[in-house]
Formats: C-alpha cells, sequence, structure tokens
C-alpha cells in the first residue's frame, strides 16, 4: 500500500496539471481566440436592422397624388430612462388606445414593446419623451381610392414590391434603397433599437409623374360605367390620348367578373386585343390613297353582295343599303362593308399589310404596362386566302388591336399622318424635386402623307355630319370627326366603339371608346359614340379641362341641326357661267373648298368640270363625294352650306 506521502504527491501533480490546462486553455480563449469569442457574444447581444425606405410616390400629370406611402411606427420603450412612468402610461392607453391591463402587463417587464402600427398622429403625444423609441412602418395609400386603380397596381401582402400595373413597371424607381441601423438585445432577448441616428440611413424612392389627367380620368371612368349600365354591356375601354404628344391623358376598363357577376376595373385597354370592326375601314382606305390605287367608286350592291372568290361566294352584306356608286367618302360615312370589301381587293397584300402596320398595329406600344399586347396582324405570307382576307382586314376581322393601339392610330391620323411614341410616363423626380428624366416627343415615323391624312380627316368628318353613322357624337360649337365600329365577336356577340378626334379643325385629342357586348342595341353609333360627346361635353364643362373652351362663349356659325339632301332645306342645281380651267378627263378629283362662300366654292367646282347642287346656304361645310374622291368628268358634286348665321 502506498504511503500516504506518495499518494498526496500524485495528487497535487494532478491538480497543478488541471490547473496548468485551465490557465492554457484562458489563454488561449482570453488572449489568442479574444476576437472570435468577442463578436460571437456580441451578435449574441447585437446585431443590425433593416430599416425600409420611403416608397416613392405616383403623381398624374398636374402633380395630384395617385399613390403615397404614409408612415406608421412601432413602439419600444426603455423604462430605466423614463422619468414620468405614471404620465407616459396615461399617454400610451389615450393616444395609442391600448386596453390598461395590456400596458401594465408590458410595464412589468423593463423594455416593454408595443407593435402598432400607430399613425403620425396617435405617437406625437409621446414622440420626445425621453426613453421611447419609434421604428417606422410604411403603408401604400391611394388618396382618389378606386381611381385609375388598374393602371397604378397593386403591391405584395408585405408592401414592398409592386406586382401588377404600374406599381410594378416601375418598381425598382419606386423602391428606394434600405438603410441599417443598430439593435440590442436585453437580458430576455427582446429586440430594442439603438440610440441614436441610423449606421446606414435610407434612401427614398423617386416619384413618378404619370402622363394622366386625374380629372379627365374620372370623367372617361363615370362615362364607361354609365354606358356600360345603359346598354347592360359585359363591360368596355375608354382611351383618351393626346394627338401631337402620343401621351394617355386617360385609360379605362371595366369588365363583369364571371364568378360575381360584378362589374370590376381592369387593365384591358393595355393587354387585351379584339378584332376593331369598322373603325379599321380607315387604315385600309389609307392604303389605297398612300399607294395612289384606282379609287373609283364601286358598287354598293343594294347592300347585299356575293363576293366571288374562286368557284364559291362570300355573302357580305351592310345595314345601310346603298344603290350604285360608292366613293370612298361614302364608304366611310355608310360605314360599308360592301365598298371597303371591293376597293381593299384593289390592293396588293403587302400594301395593306404594311400600311396597317405602320399605324401602330401588331406591335406593343411600349409605354412600359406590364403586359401590354402586341395585338394581331399576321403577314401575307401567312394567309390562307388572299380574296378572303384582304376584304375581312378592311372590315375589321382576322386582325386584332387593343383599345390603346386604336386610339394611337387615329392620333396618328390627326397629327397628318405623324406616328408619336405612346407615353404613360411623364417623368421621375427624386424626393427633392429634382427632375432626373423627363419625357421628350419622339417622332417615330410617317404612316402616311400629309395630304392623305388630311384626306382621312374629311372622310371621318362625313361620318359625323348629319345622316353618317357617327352623328350621335357631333357638337354644336365644336366639329368631332371620328369613325363608327360594330364588330361580331365569336360568340354571336357584338362589340360597338367609336373613335372620335377633337376639335376636327384643330385636333388635341382622341378619344376611343368600346362596348363590349351590349345588349339590345349594339351598334357602335348607339353605345359608343353618345359616350365620346358625353366626356367631351363634361371636359369642356370642368373647369380645370385640358380641352379648348375658346369656343364655348364665342359666336359661332354652326347649326345644332345640319341639313343633308333628305330633309327639307333650300336644295337647287347652281350654274354659273364658268369655263371648265382643264379639258375634260376620263376622272377629276373634287377640289378643297370647304370654308368658302358658296360663289367661290361653285366656281372651283365648275372650273374642275363638275356640276354643282347645293344644300343650305352660307358657308360651305363638305362635300359628297368628298375632297378628294376622282369622279367622270360632268359628274354632280353636292355642297353642304351651314343655313344659319
Amino acid at each position: 500500500m502506498a504511503k500516504p506521502a506518495a499518494r498526496i504527491l500524485v495528487l497535487e501533480a494532478m491538480l497543478g496539471a488541471a490547473t496548468l490546462l485551465v490557465l492554457g486553455r484562458s489563454f488561449q480563449v482570453q488572449v489568442l481566440q479574444h476576437a472570435t469569442w468577442h463578436a460571437r457574444a456580441s451578435k449574441r447581444r447585437s446585431g443590425d436592422w433593416i430599416v425600409a425606405p420611403r416608397r416613392g410616390r405616383i403623381l398624374d400629370r398636374h402633380g395630384h397624388p395617385l399613390a403615397v406611402t404614409g408612415e406608421q411606427y412601432r413602439v419600444s420603450i426603455a423604462l430605466d430612462q423614463v422619468r414620468d412612468t405614471a404620465g407616459l402610461r396615461t399617454h400610451l392607453i389615450r393616444d395609442l388606445n391600448l386596453p390598461a391591463a395590456r400596458v401594465d402587463a408590458a410595464f412589468r417587464n423593463d423594455y416593454p414593446y408595443f407593435n402598432g402600427p400607430f399613425s403620425a398622429e396617435a405617437i406625437e403625444p409621446i414622440r420626445s419623451i425621453r426613453g421611447v423609441s419609434l421604428q417606422v412602418v410604411y403603408r401604400r395609400i391611394y388618396p382618389m381610392e378606386t381611381l385609375a386603380d388598374r393602371i397604378l397596381g397593386r403591391l405584395d401582402d408585405n408592401g414592398t414590391s409592386g406586382i401588377e400595373g404600374m406599381e410594378k413597371a416601375l418598381d425598382t424607381l419606386l423602391q428606394g434603397r434600405p438603410g441599417k441601423t443598430h439593435y440590442l438585445l436585453d437580458a430576455k432577448g427582446n429586440r430594442l433599437e439603438a440610440p441614436g441616428p441610423p449606421a446606414i440611413a435610407p434612401v427614398a424612392g423617386d416619384d413618378v409623374y404619370l402622363t394622366i389627367d386625374a380629372n379627365l380620368q374620372a370623367i372617361a371612368e363615370g362615362a364607361l360605367r354609365h354606358a356600360i349600365d345603359t346598354s347592360r354591356a359585359r363591360g368596355g375601354d375608354v382611351v383618351i390620348m393626346a394627338v401631337r404628344t402620343g401621351e394617355f391623358l386617360a385609360v379605362a376598363s371595366v369588365r363583369t367578373d364571371t364568378v360575381s357577376g360584378k362589374q370590376v376595373s381592369t387593365s384591358s385597354a393595355f393587354v387585351e386585343p379584339n378584332e376593331p370592326g369598322s373603325t379599321s375601314k380607315l387604315f385600309t382606305i389609307a392604303a389605297l390613297l398612300r399607294a395612289n390605287r384606282d379609287t373609283t367608286p364601286v358598287n354598293g350592291e343594294d347592300g347585299d353582295w356575293r363576293m366571288p372568290i374562286g368557284r364559291t361566294t362570300r355573302r357580305i352584306q351592310d345595314e345601310h343599303k346603298l344603290h350604285g356608286p360608292v366613293t370612298l367618302g361614302e364608304t366611310v360615312r355608310f360605314s360599308s362593308n360592301i365598298a371597303i370589301s371591293q376597293f381593299a381587293m384593289r390592293l396588293t397584300p403587302a400594301e395593306q399589310y404594311e400600311t396597317i402596320r405602320d399605324f401602330g398595329f401588331g406591335a406593343a406600344p411600349a409605354t412600359g404596362f406590364p403586359g401590354e399586347a402586341p395585338g394581331l396582324l399576321q403577314r401575307p405570307s401567312l394567309w390562307a386566302n388572299r380574296e378572303y382576307t384582304q376584304p375581312s382586314l378592311g372590315q375589321g376581322y382576322e386582325w386584332e388591336a387593343t383599345a390603346a393601339q386604336l386610339a394611337a392610330g387615329y392620333g396618328v391620323i390627326a397629327n397628318h399622318g405623324v406616328v408619336m411614341a405612346p407615353a404613360l410616363i411623364s417623368e421621375v423626380r427624386n424626393d427633392r424635386g429634382a427632375v432626373l428624366w423627363r419625357h421628350r416627343l419622339d417622332t417615330l415615323r410617317h404612316a402616311v402623307p400629309e395630304g392623305v391624312a388630311r384626306q382621312l380627316m374629311a372622310y371621318l368628318e362625313m361620318v359625323t355630319d348629319s345622316g353618317g353613322t357617327g352623328e350621335k357624337a357631333q357638337l354644336v360649337r365644336y366639329a368631332v370627326p371620328g369613325k363608327t365600329g360594330t364588330a361580331k365577336t365569336k360568340d354571336h356577340g357584338y362589340r360597338g366603339s367609336f373613335a372620335g378626334i377633337f376639335p376636327g379643325d384643330n385636333p388635341q385629342v382622341v378619344i376611343y371608346v368600346m362596348i363590349d357586348h351590349p345588349q339590345g342595341v349594339f351598334f357602335g353609333s348607339d353605345v359608343a359614340a353618345p359616350a365620346v360627346r358625353s366626356i367631351i361635353l363634361q371636359a369642356l364643362a370642368s373647369s380645370e379641362s385640358l380641352f379648348d373652351r375658346s369656343r364655348l362663349t364665342a359666336h359661332v356659325n354652326i347649326a345644332e341641326s345640319r341639313p343633308v339632301a333628305a330633309e327639307s332645306v333650300s336644295t337647287q342645281t347652281v350654274t354659273l357661267p364658268v369655263r371648265p380651267a382643264v379639258p375634260p378627263s376620263d376622272r377629276m378629283a373634287v377640289p378643297a373648298i370647304a370654308g368658302l362662300n358658296l360663289r367661290a366654292a361653285v366656281v372651283a367646282l365648275q372650273r374642275a368640270g363638275f356640276e354643282v347642287r347645293l344644300v343650305g346656304r352660307a358657308r360651305v361645310r363638305s362635300t359628297v363625294p368628298a375632297v378628294g374622291d376622282s369622279l367622270p368628268h360632268g359628274a354632280t358634286v353636292t355642297l353642304y352650306a351651314d343655313s344659319s348665321l
């Protein structure tokens, strides 16, 4: 058995070794690994907190807010720093509307926390109290509620990223850059905001100004819903576009939800193409004029025609049954499917396709709106049968366009044939108001020469004149040229539409209205043209109107009821001792005489080799056939003149 002294020696050696081991480990941790263990400890006691930036605003063209970000707050308190705990408790109960029991329970901790979020008004009384820390929480607000809601879009459930509309398209501009702040953990692991400014301050998102006019947008939405309700339709679109700039001033779409049966706002004007119907006739006529093809009048076939196609025929009918020769102007005025089909066959497939394409169809407008559709316009090489497709294109079938594209197409006609780049964004500014980007006018191309555009405008004026299909869009003091459209849908319904240009003599805007599946009367002349007229009248009545209001108080020589040949007005054949200025030829073009006095107009027509028939008196307003139409030498031209002064 070992002696006690030996056992003590072994024990002391073991204790000494253990002591050296502890001291070595302590040296390793506290000296050699100090930085590593210090970082781990700090990480468990503190960390960095991402500070969300304020999302940028979306405003209309005048700076009226459409989407803004409001501040709300969460509250954390360091009770050991609060000098008047009872007073703070009162504020929390009274101003933040917190239950007393909840406040008392939270105050049992050293660092009570209230998630809220609370409004800026509610937290104002406690904002400056020592020991109170506020964490900002942002909430998206739409001050005009549902106005332009589908154009604006929406954010995700977290309220941080855009997932629809312009909120999505502009997300990178609107989001801003997040900041960073430091936080501490108390003994119980509660996260507390560290005192002092953020380590990295957040940068607010940029403000975006749309080209939309909030006043016009409200008028357009109201007129659209009224037209839908009146016609018991499934929905519709309205687009108002500035002619000279290509800017969208108002865009509204409504469809009936198939589940609930309720009307809901949509973005259909940008994303849902449809066959346009008769509003497309102008683009085939533009191709005829651009290519300088034969415009000799065609046979109206009494409104019912069997068009030969190979060994078979295709039945084409007109609502307005036209007898005898039909000119280009009459084709537009009475929206003749029979006439446009015959005129279309005078074009090569390339001429028709390329002209329609050059007006902007078959390509998305490139406004930046998410999901905007290019429509459908097939190349001639893909056509199954030219003899079938060319008349169909003229009538507005076998190709598709959105409401936005059709408005832009008529904008080209009103803008002397010049295609402007469409725009939905006006400018971008930072949070200090400095302009970072501004929309500049961008001319893309000339779809047709200016003379052709003027001719098309003359045809459109005939449409809204008395007896034309679009006369329900006409005003007393302003001319509103335009074109009606009625397209049959694949489910045997209809879409009625009207594209109007205001004012006719100095175009400012194009207003396009489409009513989807109206019940009962379905023609564009009945369901869409009155809506265009209503929009113009409401816009003119508005004190903030963008429209030309100069004629509202001026004396004008326009009669409310414009005469036509069938009405009981002064009608006479006029003959003056004037010889034709040019020798007779097979065909002559009707000269431009609108605005002349009667004698000057009659002289101009007779010198061109035409007989003259007068309807009305005073100054000349229009002719049938229209200016530019070619007629045989000696044919009769009817002059329409205003009958009141």
